[in-house]
């Protein structure tokens, strides 16, 4: 039922940016005085729909995206089946066809840009050291962290033209360098010297790889959320909101120490010091043993409300957001383009998006999925301004050759445009044949999916 559920808001998003998308051209066609003679949701043949005024509204067959057709698109004119209306598309000068078809990509990449910057408005809870400078708590032995020279307490500064970087950050470049070294500037008692890291690669069972450091958050102890019944925590009187501060006599700098101490009481009891209200309690808690892990039963709090009331502060927070997701896709597509990454692995068609539309939803709810609709909406906006013909970009490209060739008093040909066209679509046929074979592959030869993982931890 969660597994259909997840395929169900696939679906529910997919419309919505194709929607999205189709209404800017749209309404930016209506505003300039040109007919619409069909907005649909699909290509092929019709399904259902009606008529409203002179627009066709139809879901058509083929799911894979949508269109808006104008009065006198196209080649139409050029073959003599122009009425000459005034509302007729190529009636009208090149600047408002350019902002036609610069409106649906904009309105993908406005909804991108919207939707953290609403998100903000509302408010959402985030990791407290997601936004922290890296300072580093803990580095596990025989890593390549500690193989590159990084210690407890060292604080990266710097690395390729990045200085002063929040975990977010560091985490999310590291995560697209699975195989590439990265050189750091890290501050250590003052003085600053130069290491180099090699993140280590992890597989998903997609086959598709990214970098993980072991190194671990600095922390100044663990917050307590939701207590599980029947647990030690709840039999010694923890309450959610507690801060654990130390154990066993020891201040709390990192969860891999407070884990260990757990780990090596093996089942005696522990002494905690615990913040609550302003007030010091000291707890002794009997660690149980499930699994291989000793647990007191509770999930850790490690989140902070991140609000704002400003409405210019949250439409930068949507922009930089939405420029740093830009800049982490670029580095994929520029190790692509290298050889250093597989564009199998690394490319999904719209069965690999609906596997990780339904993961994400049964990890993170609505919530987690109108976020990868954002990122979704962006990838679809710049997609199609790719200047690829039969794209909104290959468009565009078209009406600045026309307008280039009419500065010299030249016309483009018909033979011209429908060659052009022609190559578009065999180019969109490729794509979409590939992106298609691809998860179909991955499905055959890895039939089971690795989730991300999850959120919250237990302890």
């Amino acid at each position: 039922m969660e597994n259909l559920q997840g395929y169900l808001a696939f679906v529910v998003i997919l419309v919505a940016m194709i929607v999205i998308h189709e209404f800017g051209h749209f309404i930016v066609a209506k505003m300039l005085g040109i007919a619409v003679e069909t907005f649909s949701v699909g290509f092929g043949p019709r399904l259902v729909g009606f008529r409203y005024g002179e627009t066709d509204y139809r879901v058509s067959a083929i799911p894979l995206g949508g269109y808006v057709k104008f009065r006198g698109e196209n080649l139409e004119m050029l073959q003599g089946k122009s009425e000459g209306s005034i509302d007729e598309f190529l009636s009208h000068p090149k600047w408002k066809r350019l902002l036609v078809a610069v409106a649906g990509p904009a309105f993908n990449i406005a909804t991108a840009i919207l939707i953290p910057t609403v998100a903000i408005l509302i408010g959402y809870q985030e990791s407290i050291f997601l936004s922290q400078k890296v300072v580093i708590g803990d580095v596990k032995a025989g890593s390549t962290a500690e193989q590159a020279g990084l210690q407890r307490g060292d604080r990266i500064v710097g690395y390729f033209d990045k200085q002063n970087p929040t975990w977010e950050e560091f985490y999310d470049d590291v995560r697209v360098r699975p195989n590439e070294t990265i050189p750091l500037t890290i501050e250590r008692n003052g003085q600053r010297l130069s290491l180099t890291l090699k993140p280590r690669v992890e597989t998903l069972s997609s086959g598709e790889q990214f970098g993980n450091v072991d190194i671990d958050y600095a922390v100044d102890g663990i917050g307590v959320g939701s207590l599980t019944r029947g647990y030690p925590a709840e039999a010694a009187g923890l309450k959610p909101g507690d801060k654990i501060t130390e154990i066993n006599g020891k201040p709390i700098t990192t969860y891999g120490e407070f884990k260990r101490t757990l780990n090596e009481s093996n089942g005696q009891p522990v002494s905690l010091k615990v913040a609550r209200g302003g007030q010091t309690l000291e707890v002794k808690v009997t660690p149980r043993r499930d699994d291989k892990d000793y647990r007191l039963g509770f999930v850790i709090n490690n989140t902070t409300l991140v609000k704002t009331s400003s409405i210019s502060s949250a439409l930068a927070y949507g922009w930089k957001y939405n420029w740093r997701i830009m800049k982490l896709t670029g580095v994929i597509f520029k190790q692509i383009f290298a050889g250093q990454r597989s564009a199998r692995e690394s490319v999904s068609g719209p069965l690999g998006i609906a596997e990780q539309t339904a993961d994400t939803f049964r990890i993170a709810g609505w919530s987690g999925v109108i976020s990868l609709m954002g990122l979704l909406s962006l990838n679809l906006g710049i997609m199609n301004l790719l200047p690829i013909p039969v794209l909104d970009g290959g468009v565009i490209l078209l009406i600045l050759i026309e307008a280039l060739m009419g500065l010299v008093g030249l016309t483009m040909s018909m033979n011209m445009r429908e060659r052009f066209q022609q190559v578009g679509f065999v180019m969109v046929l490729l794509l979409m044949a590939f992106v298609i074979g691809n998860d179909l592959l991955r499905k055959i030869s890895r039939p089971a999916v690795e989730s991300p993982p999850a959120q919250q931890q237990n302890k």
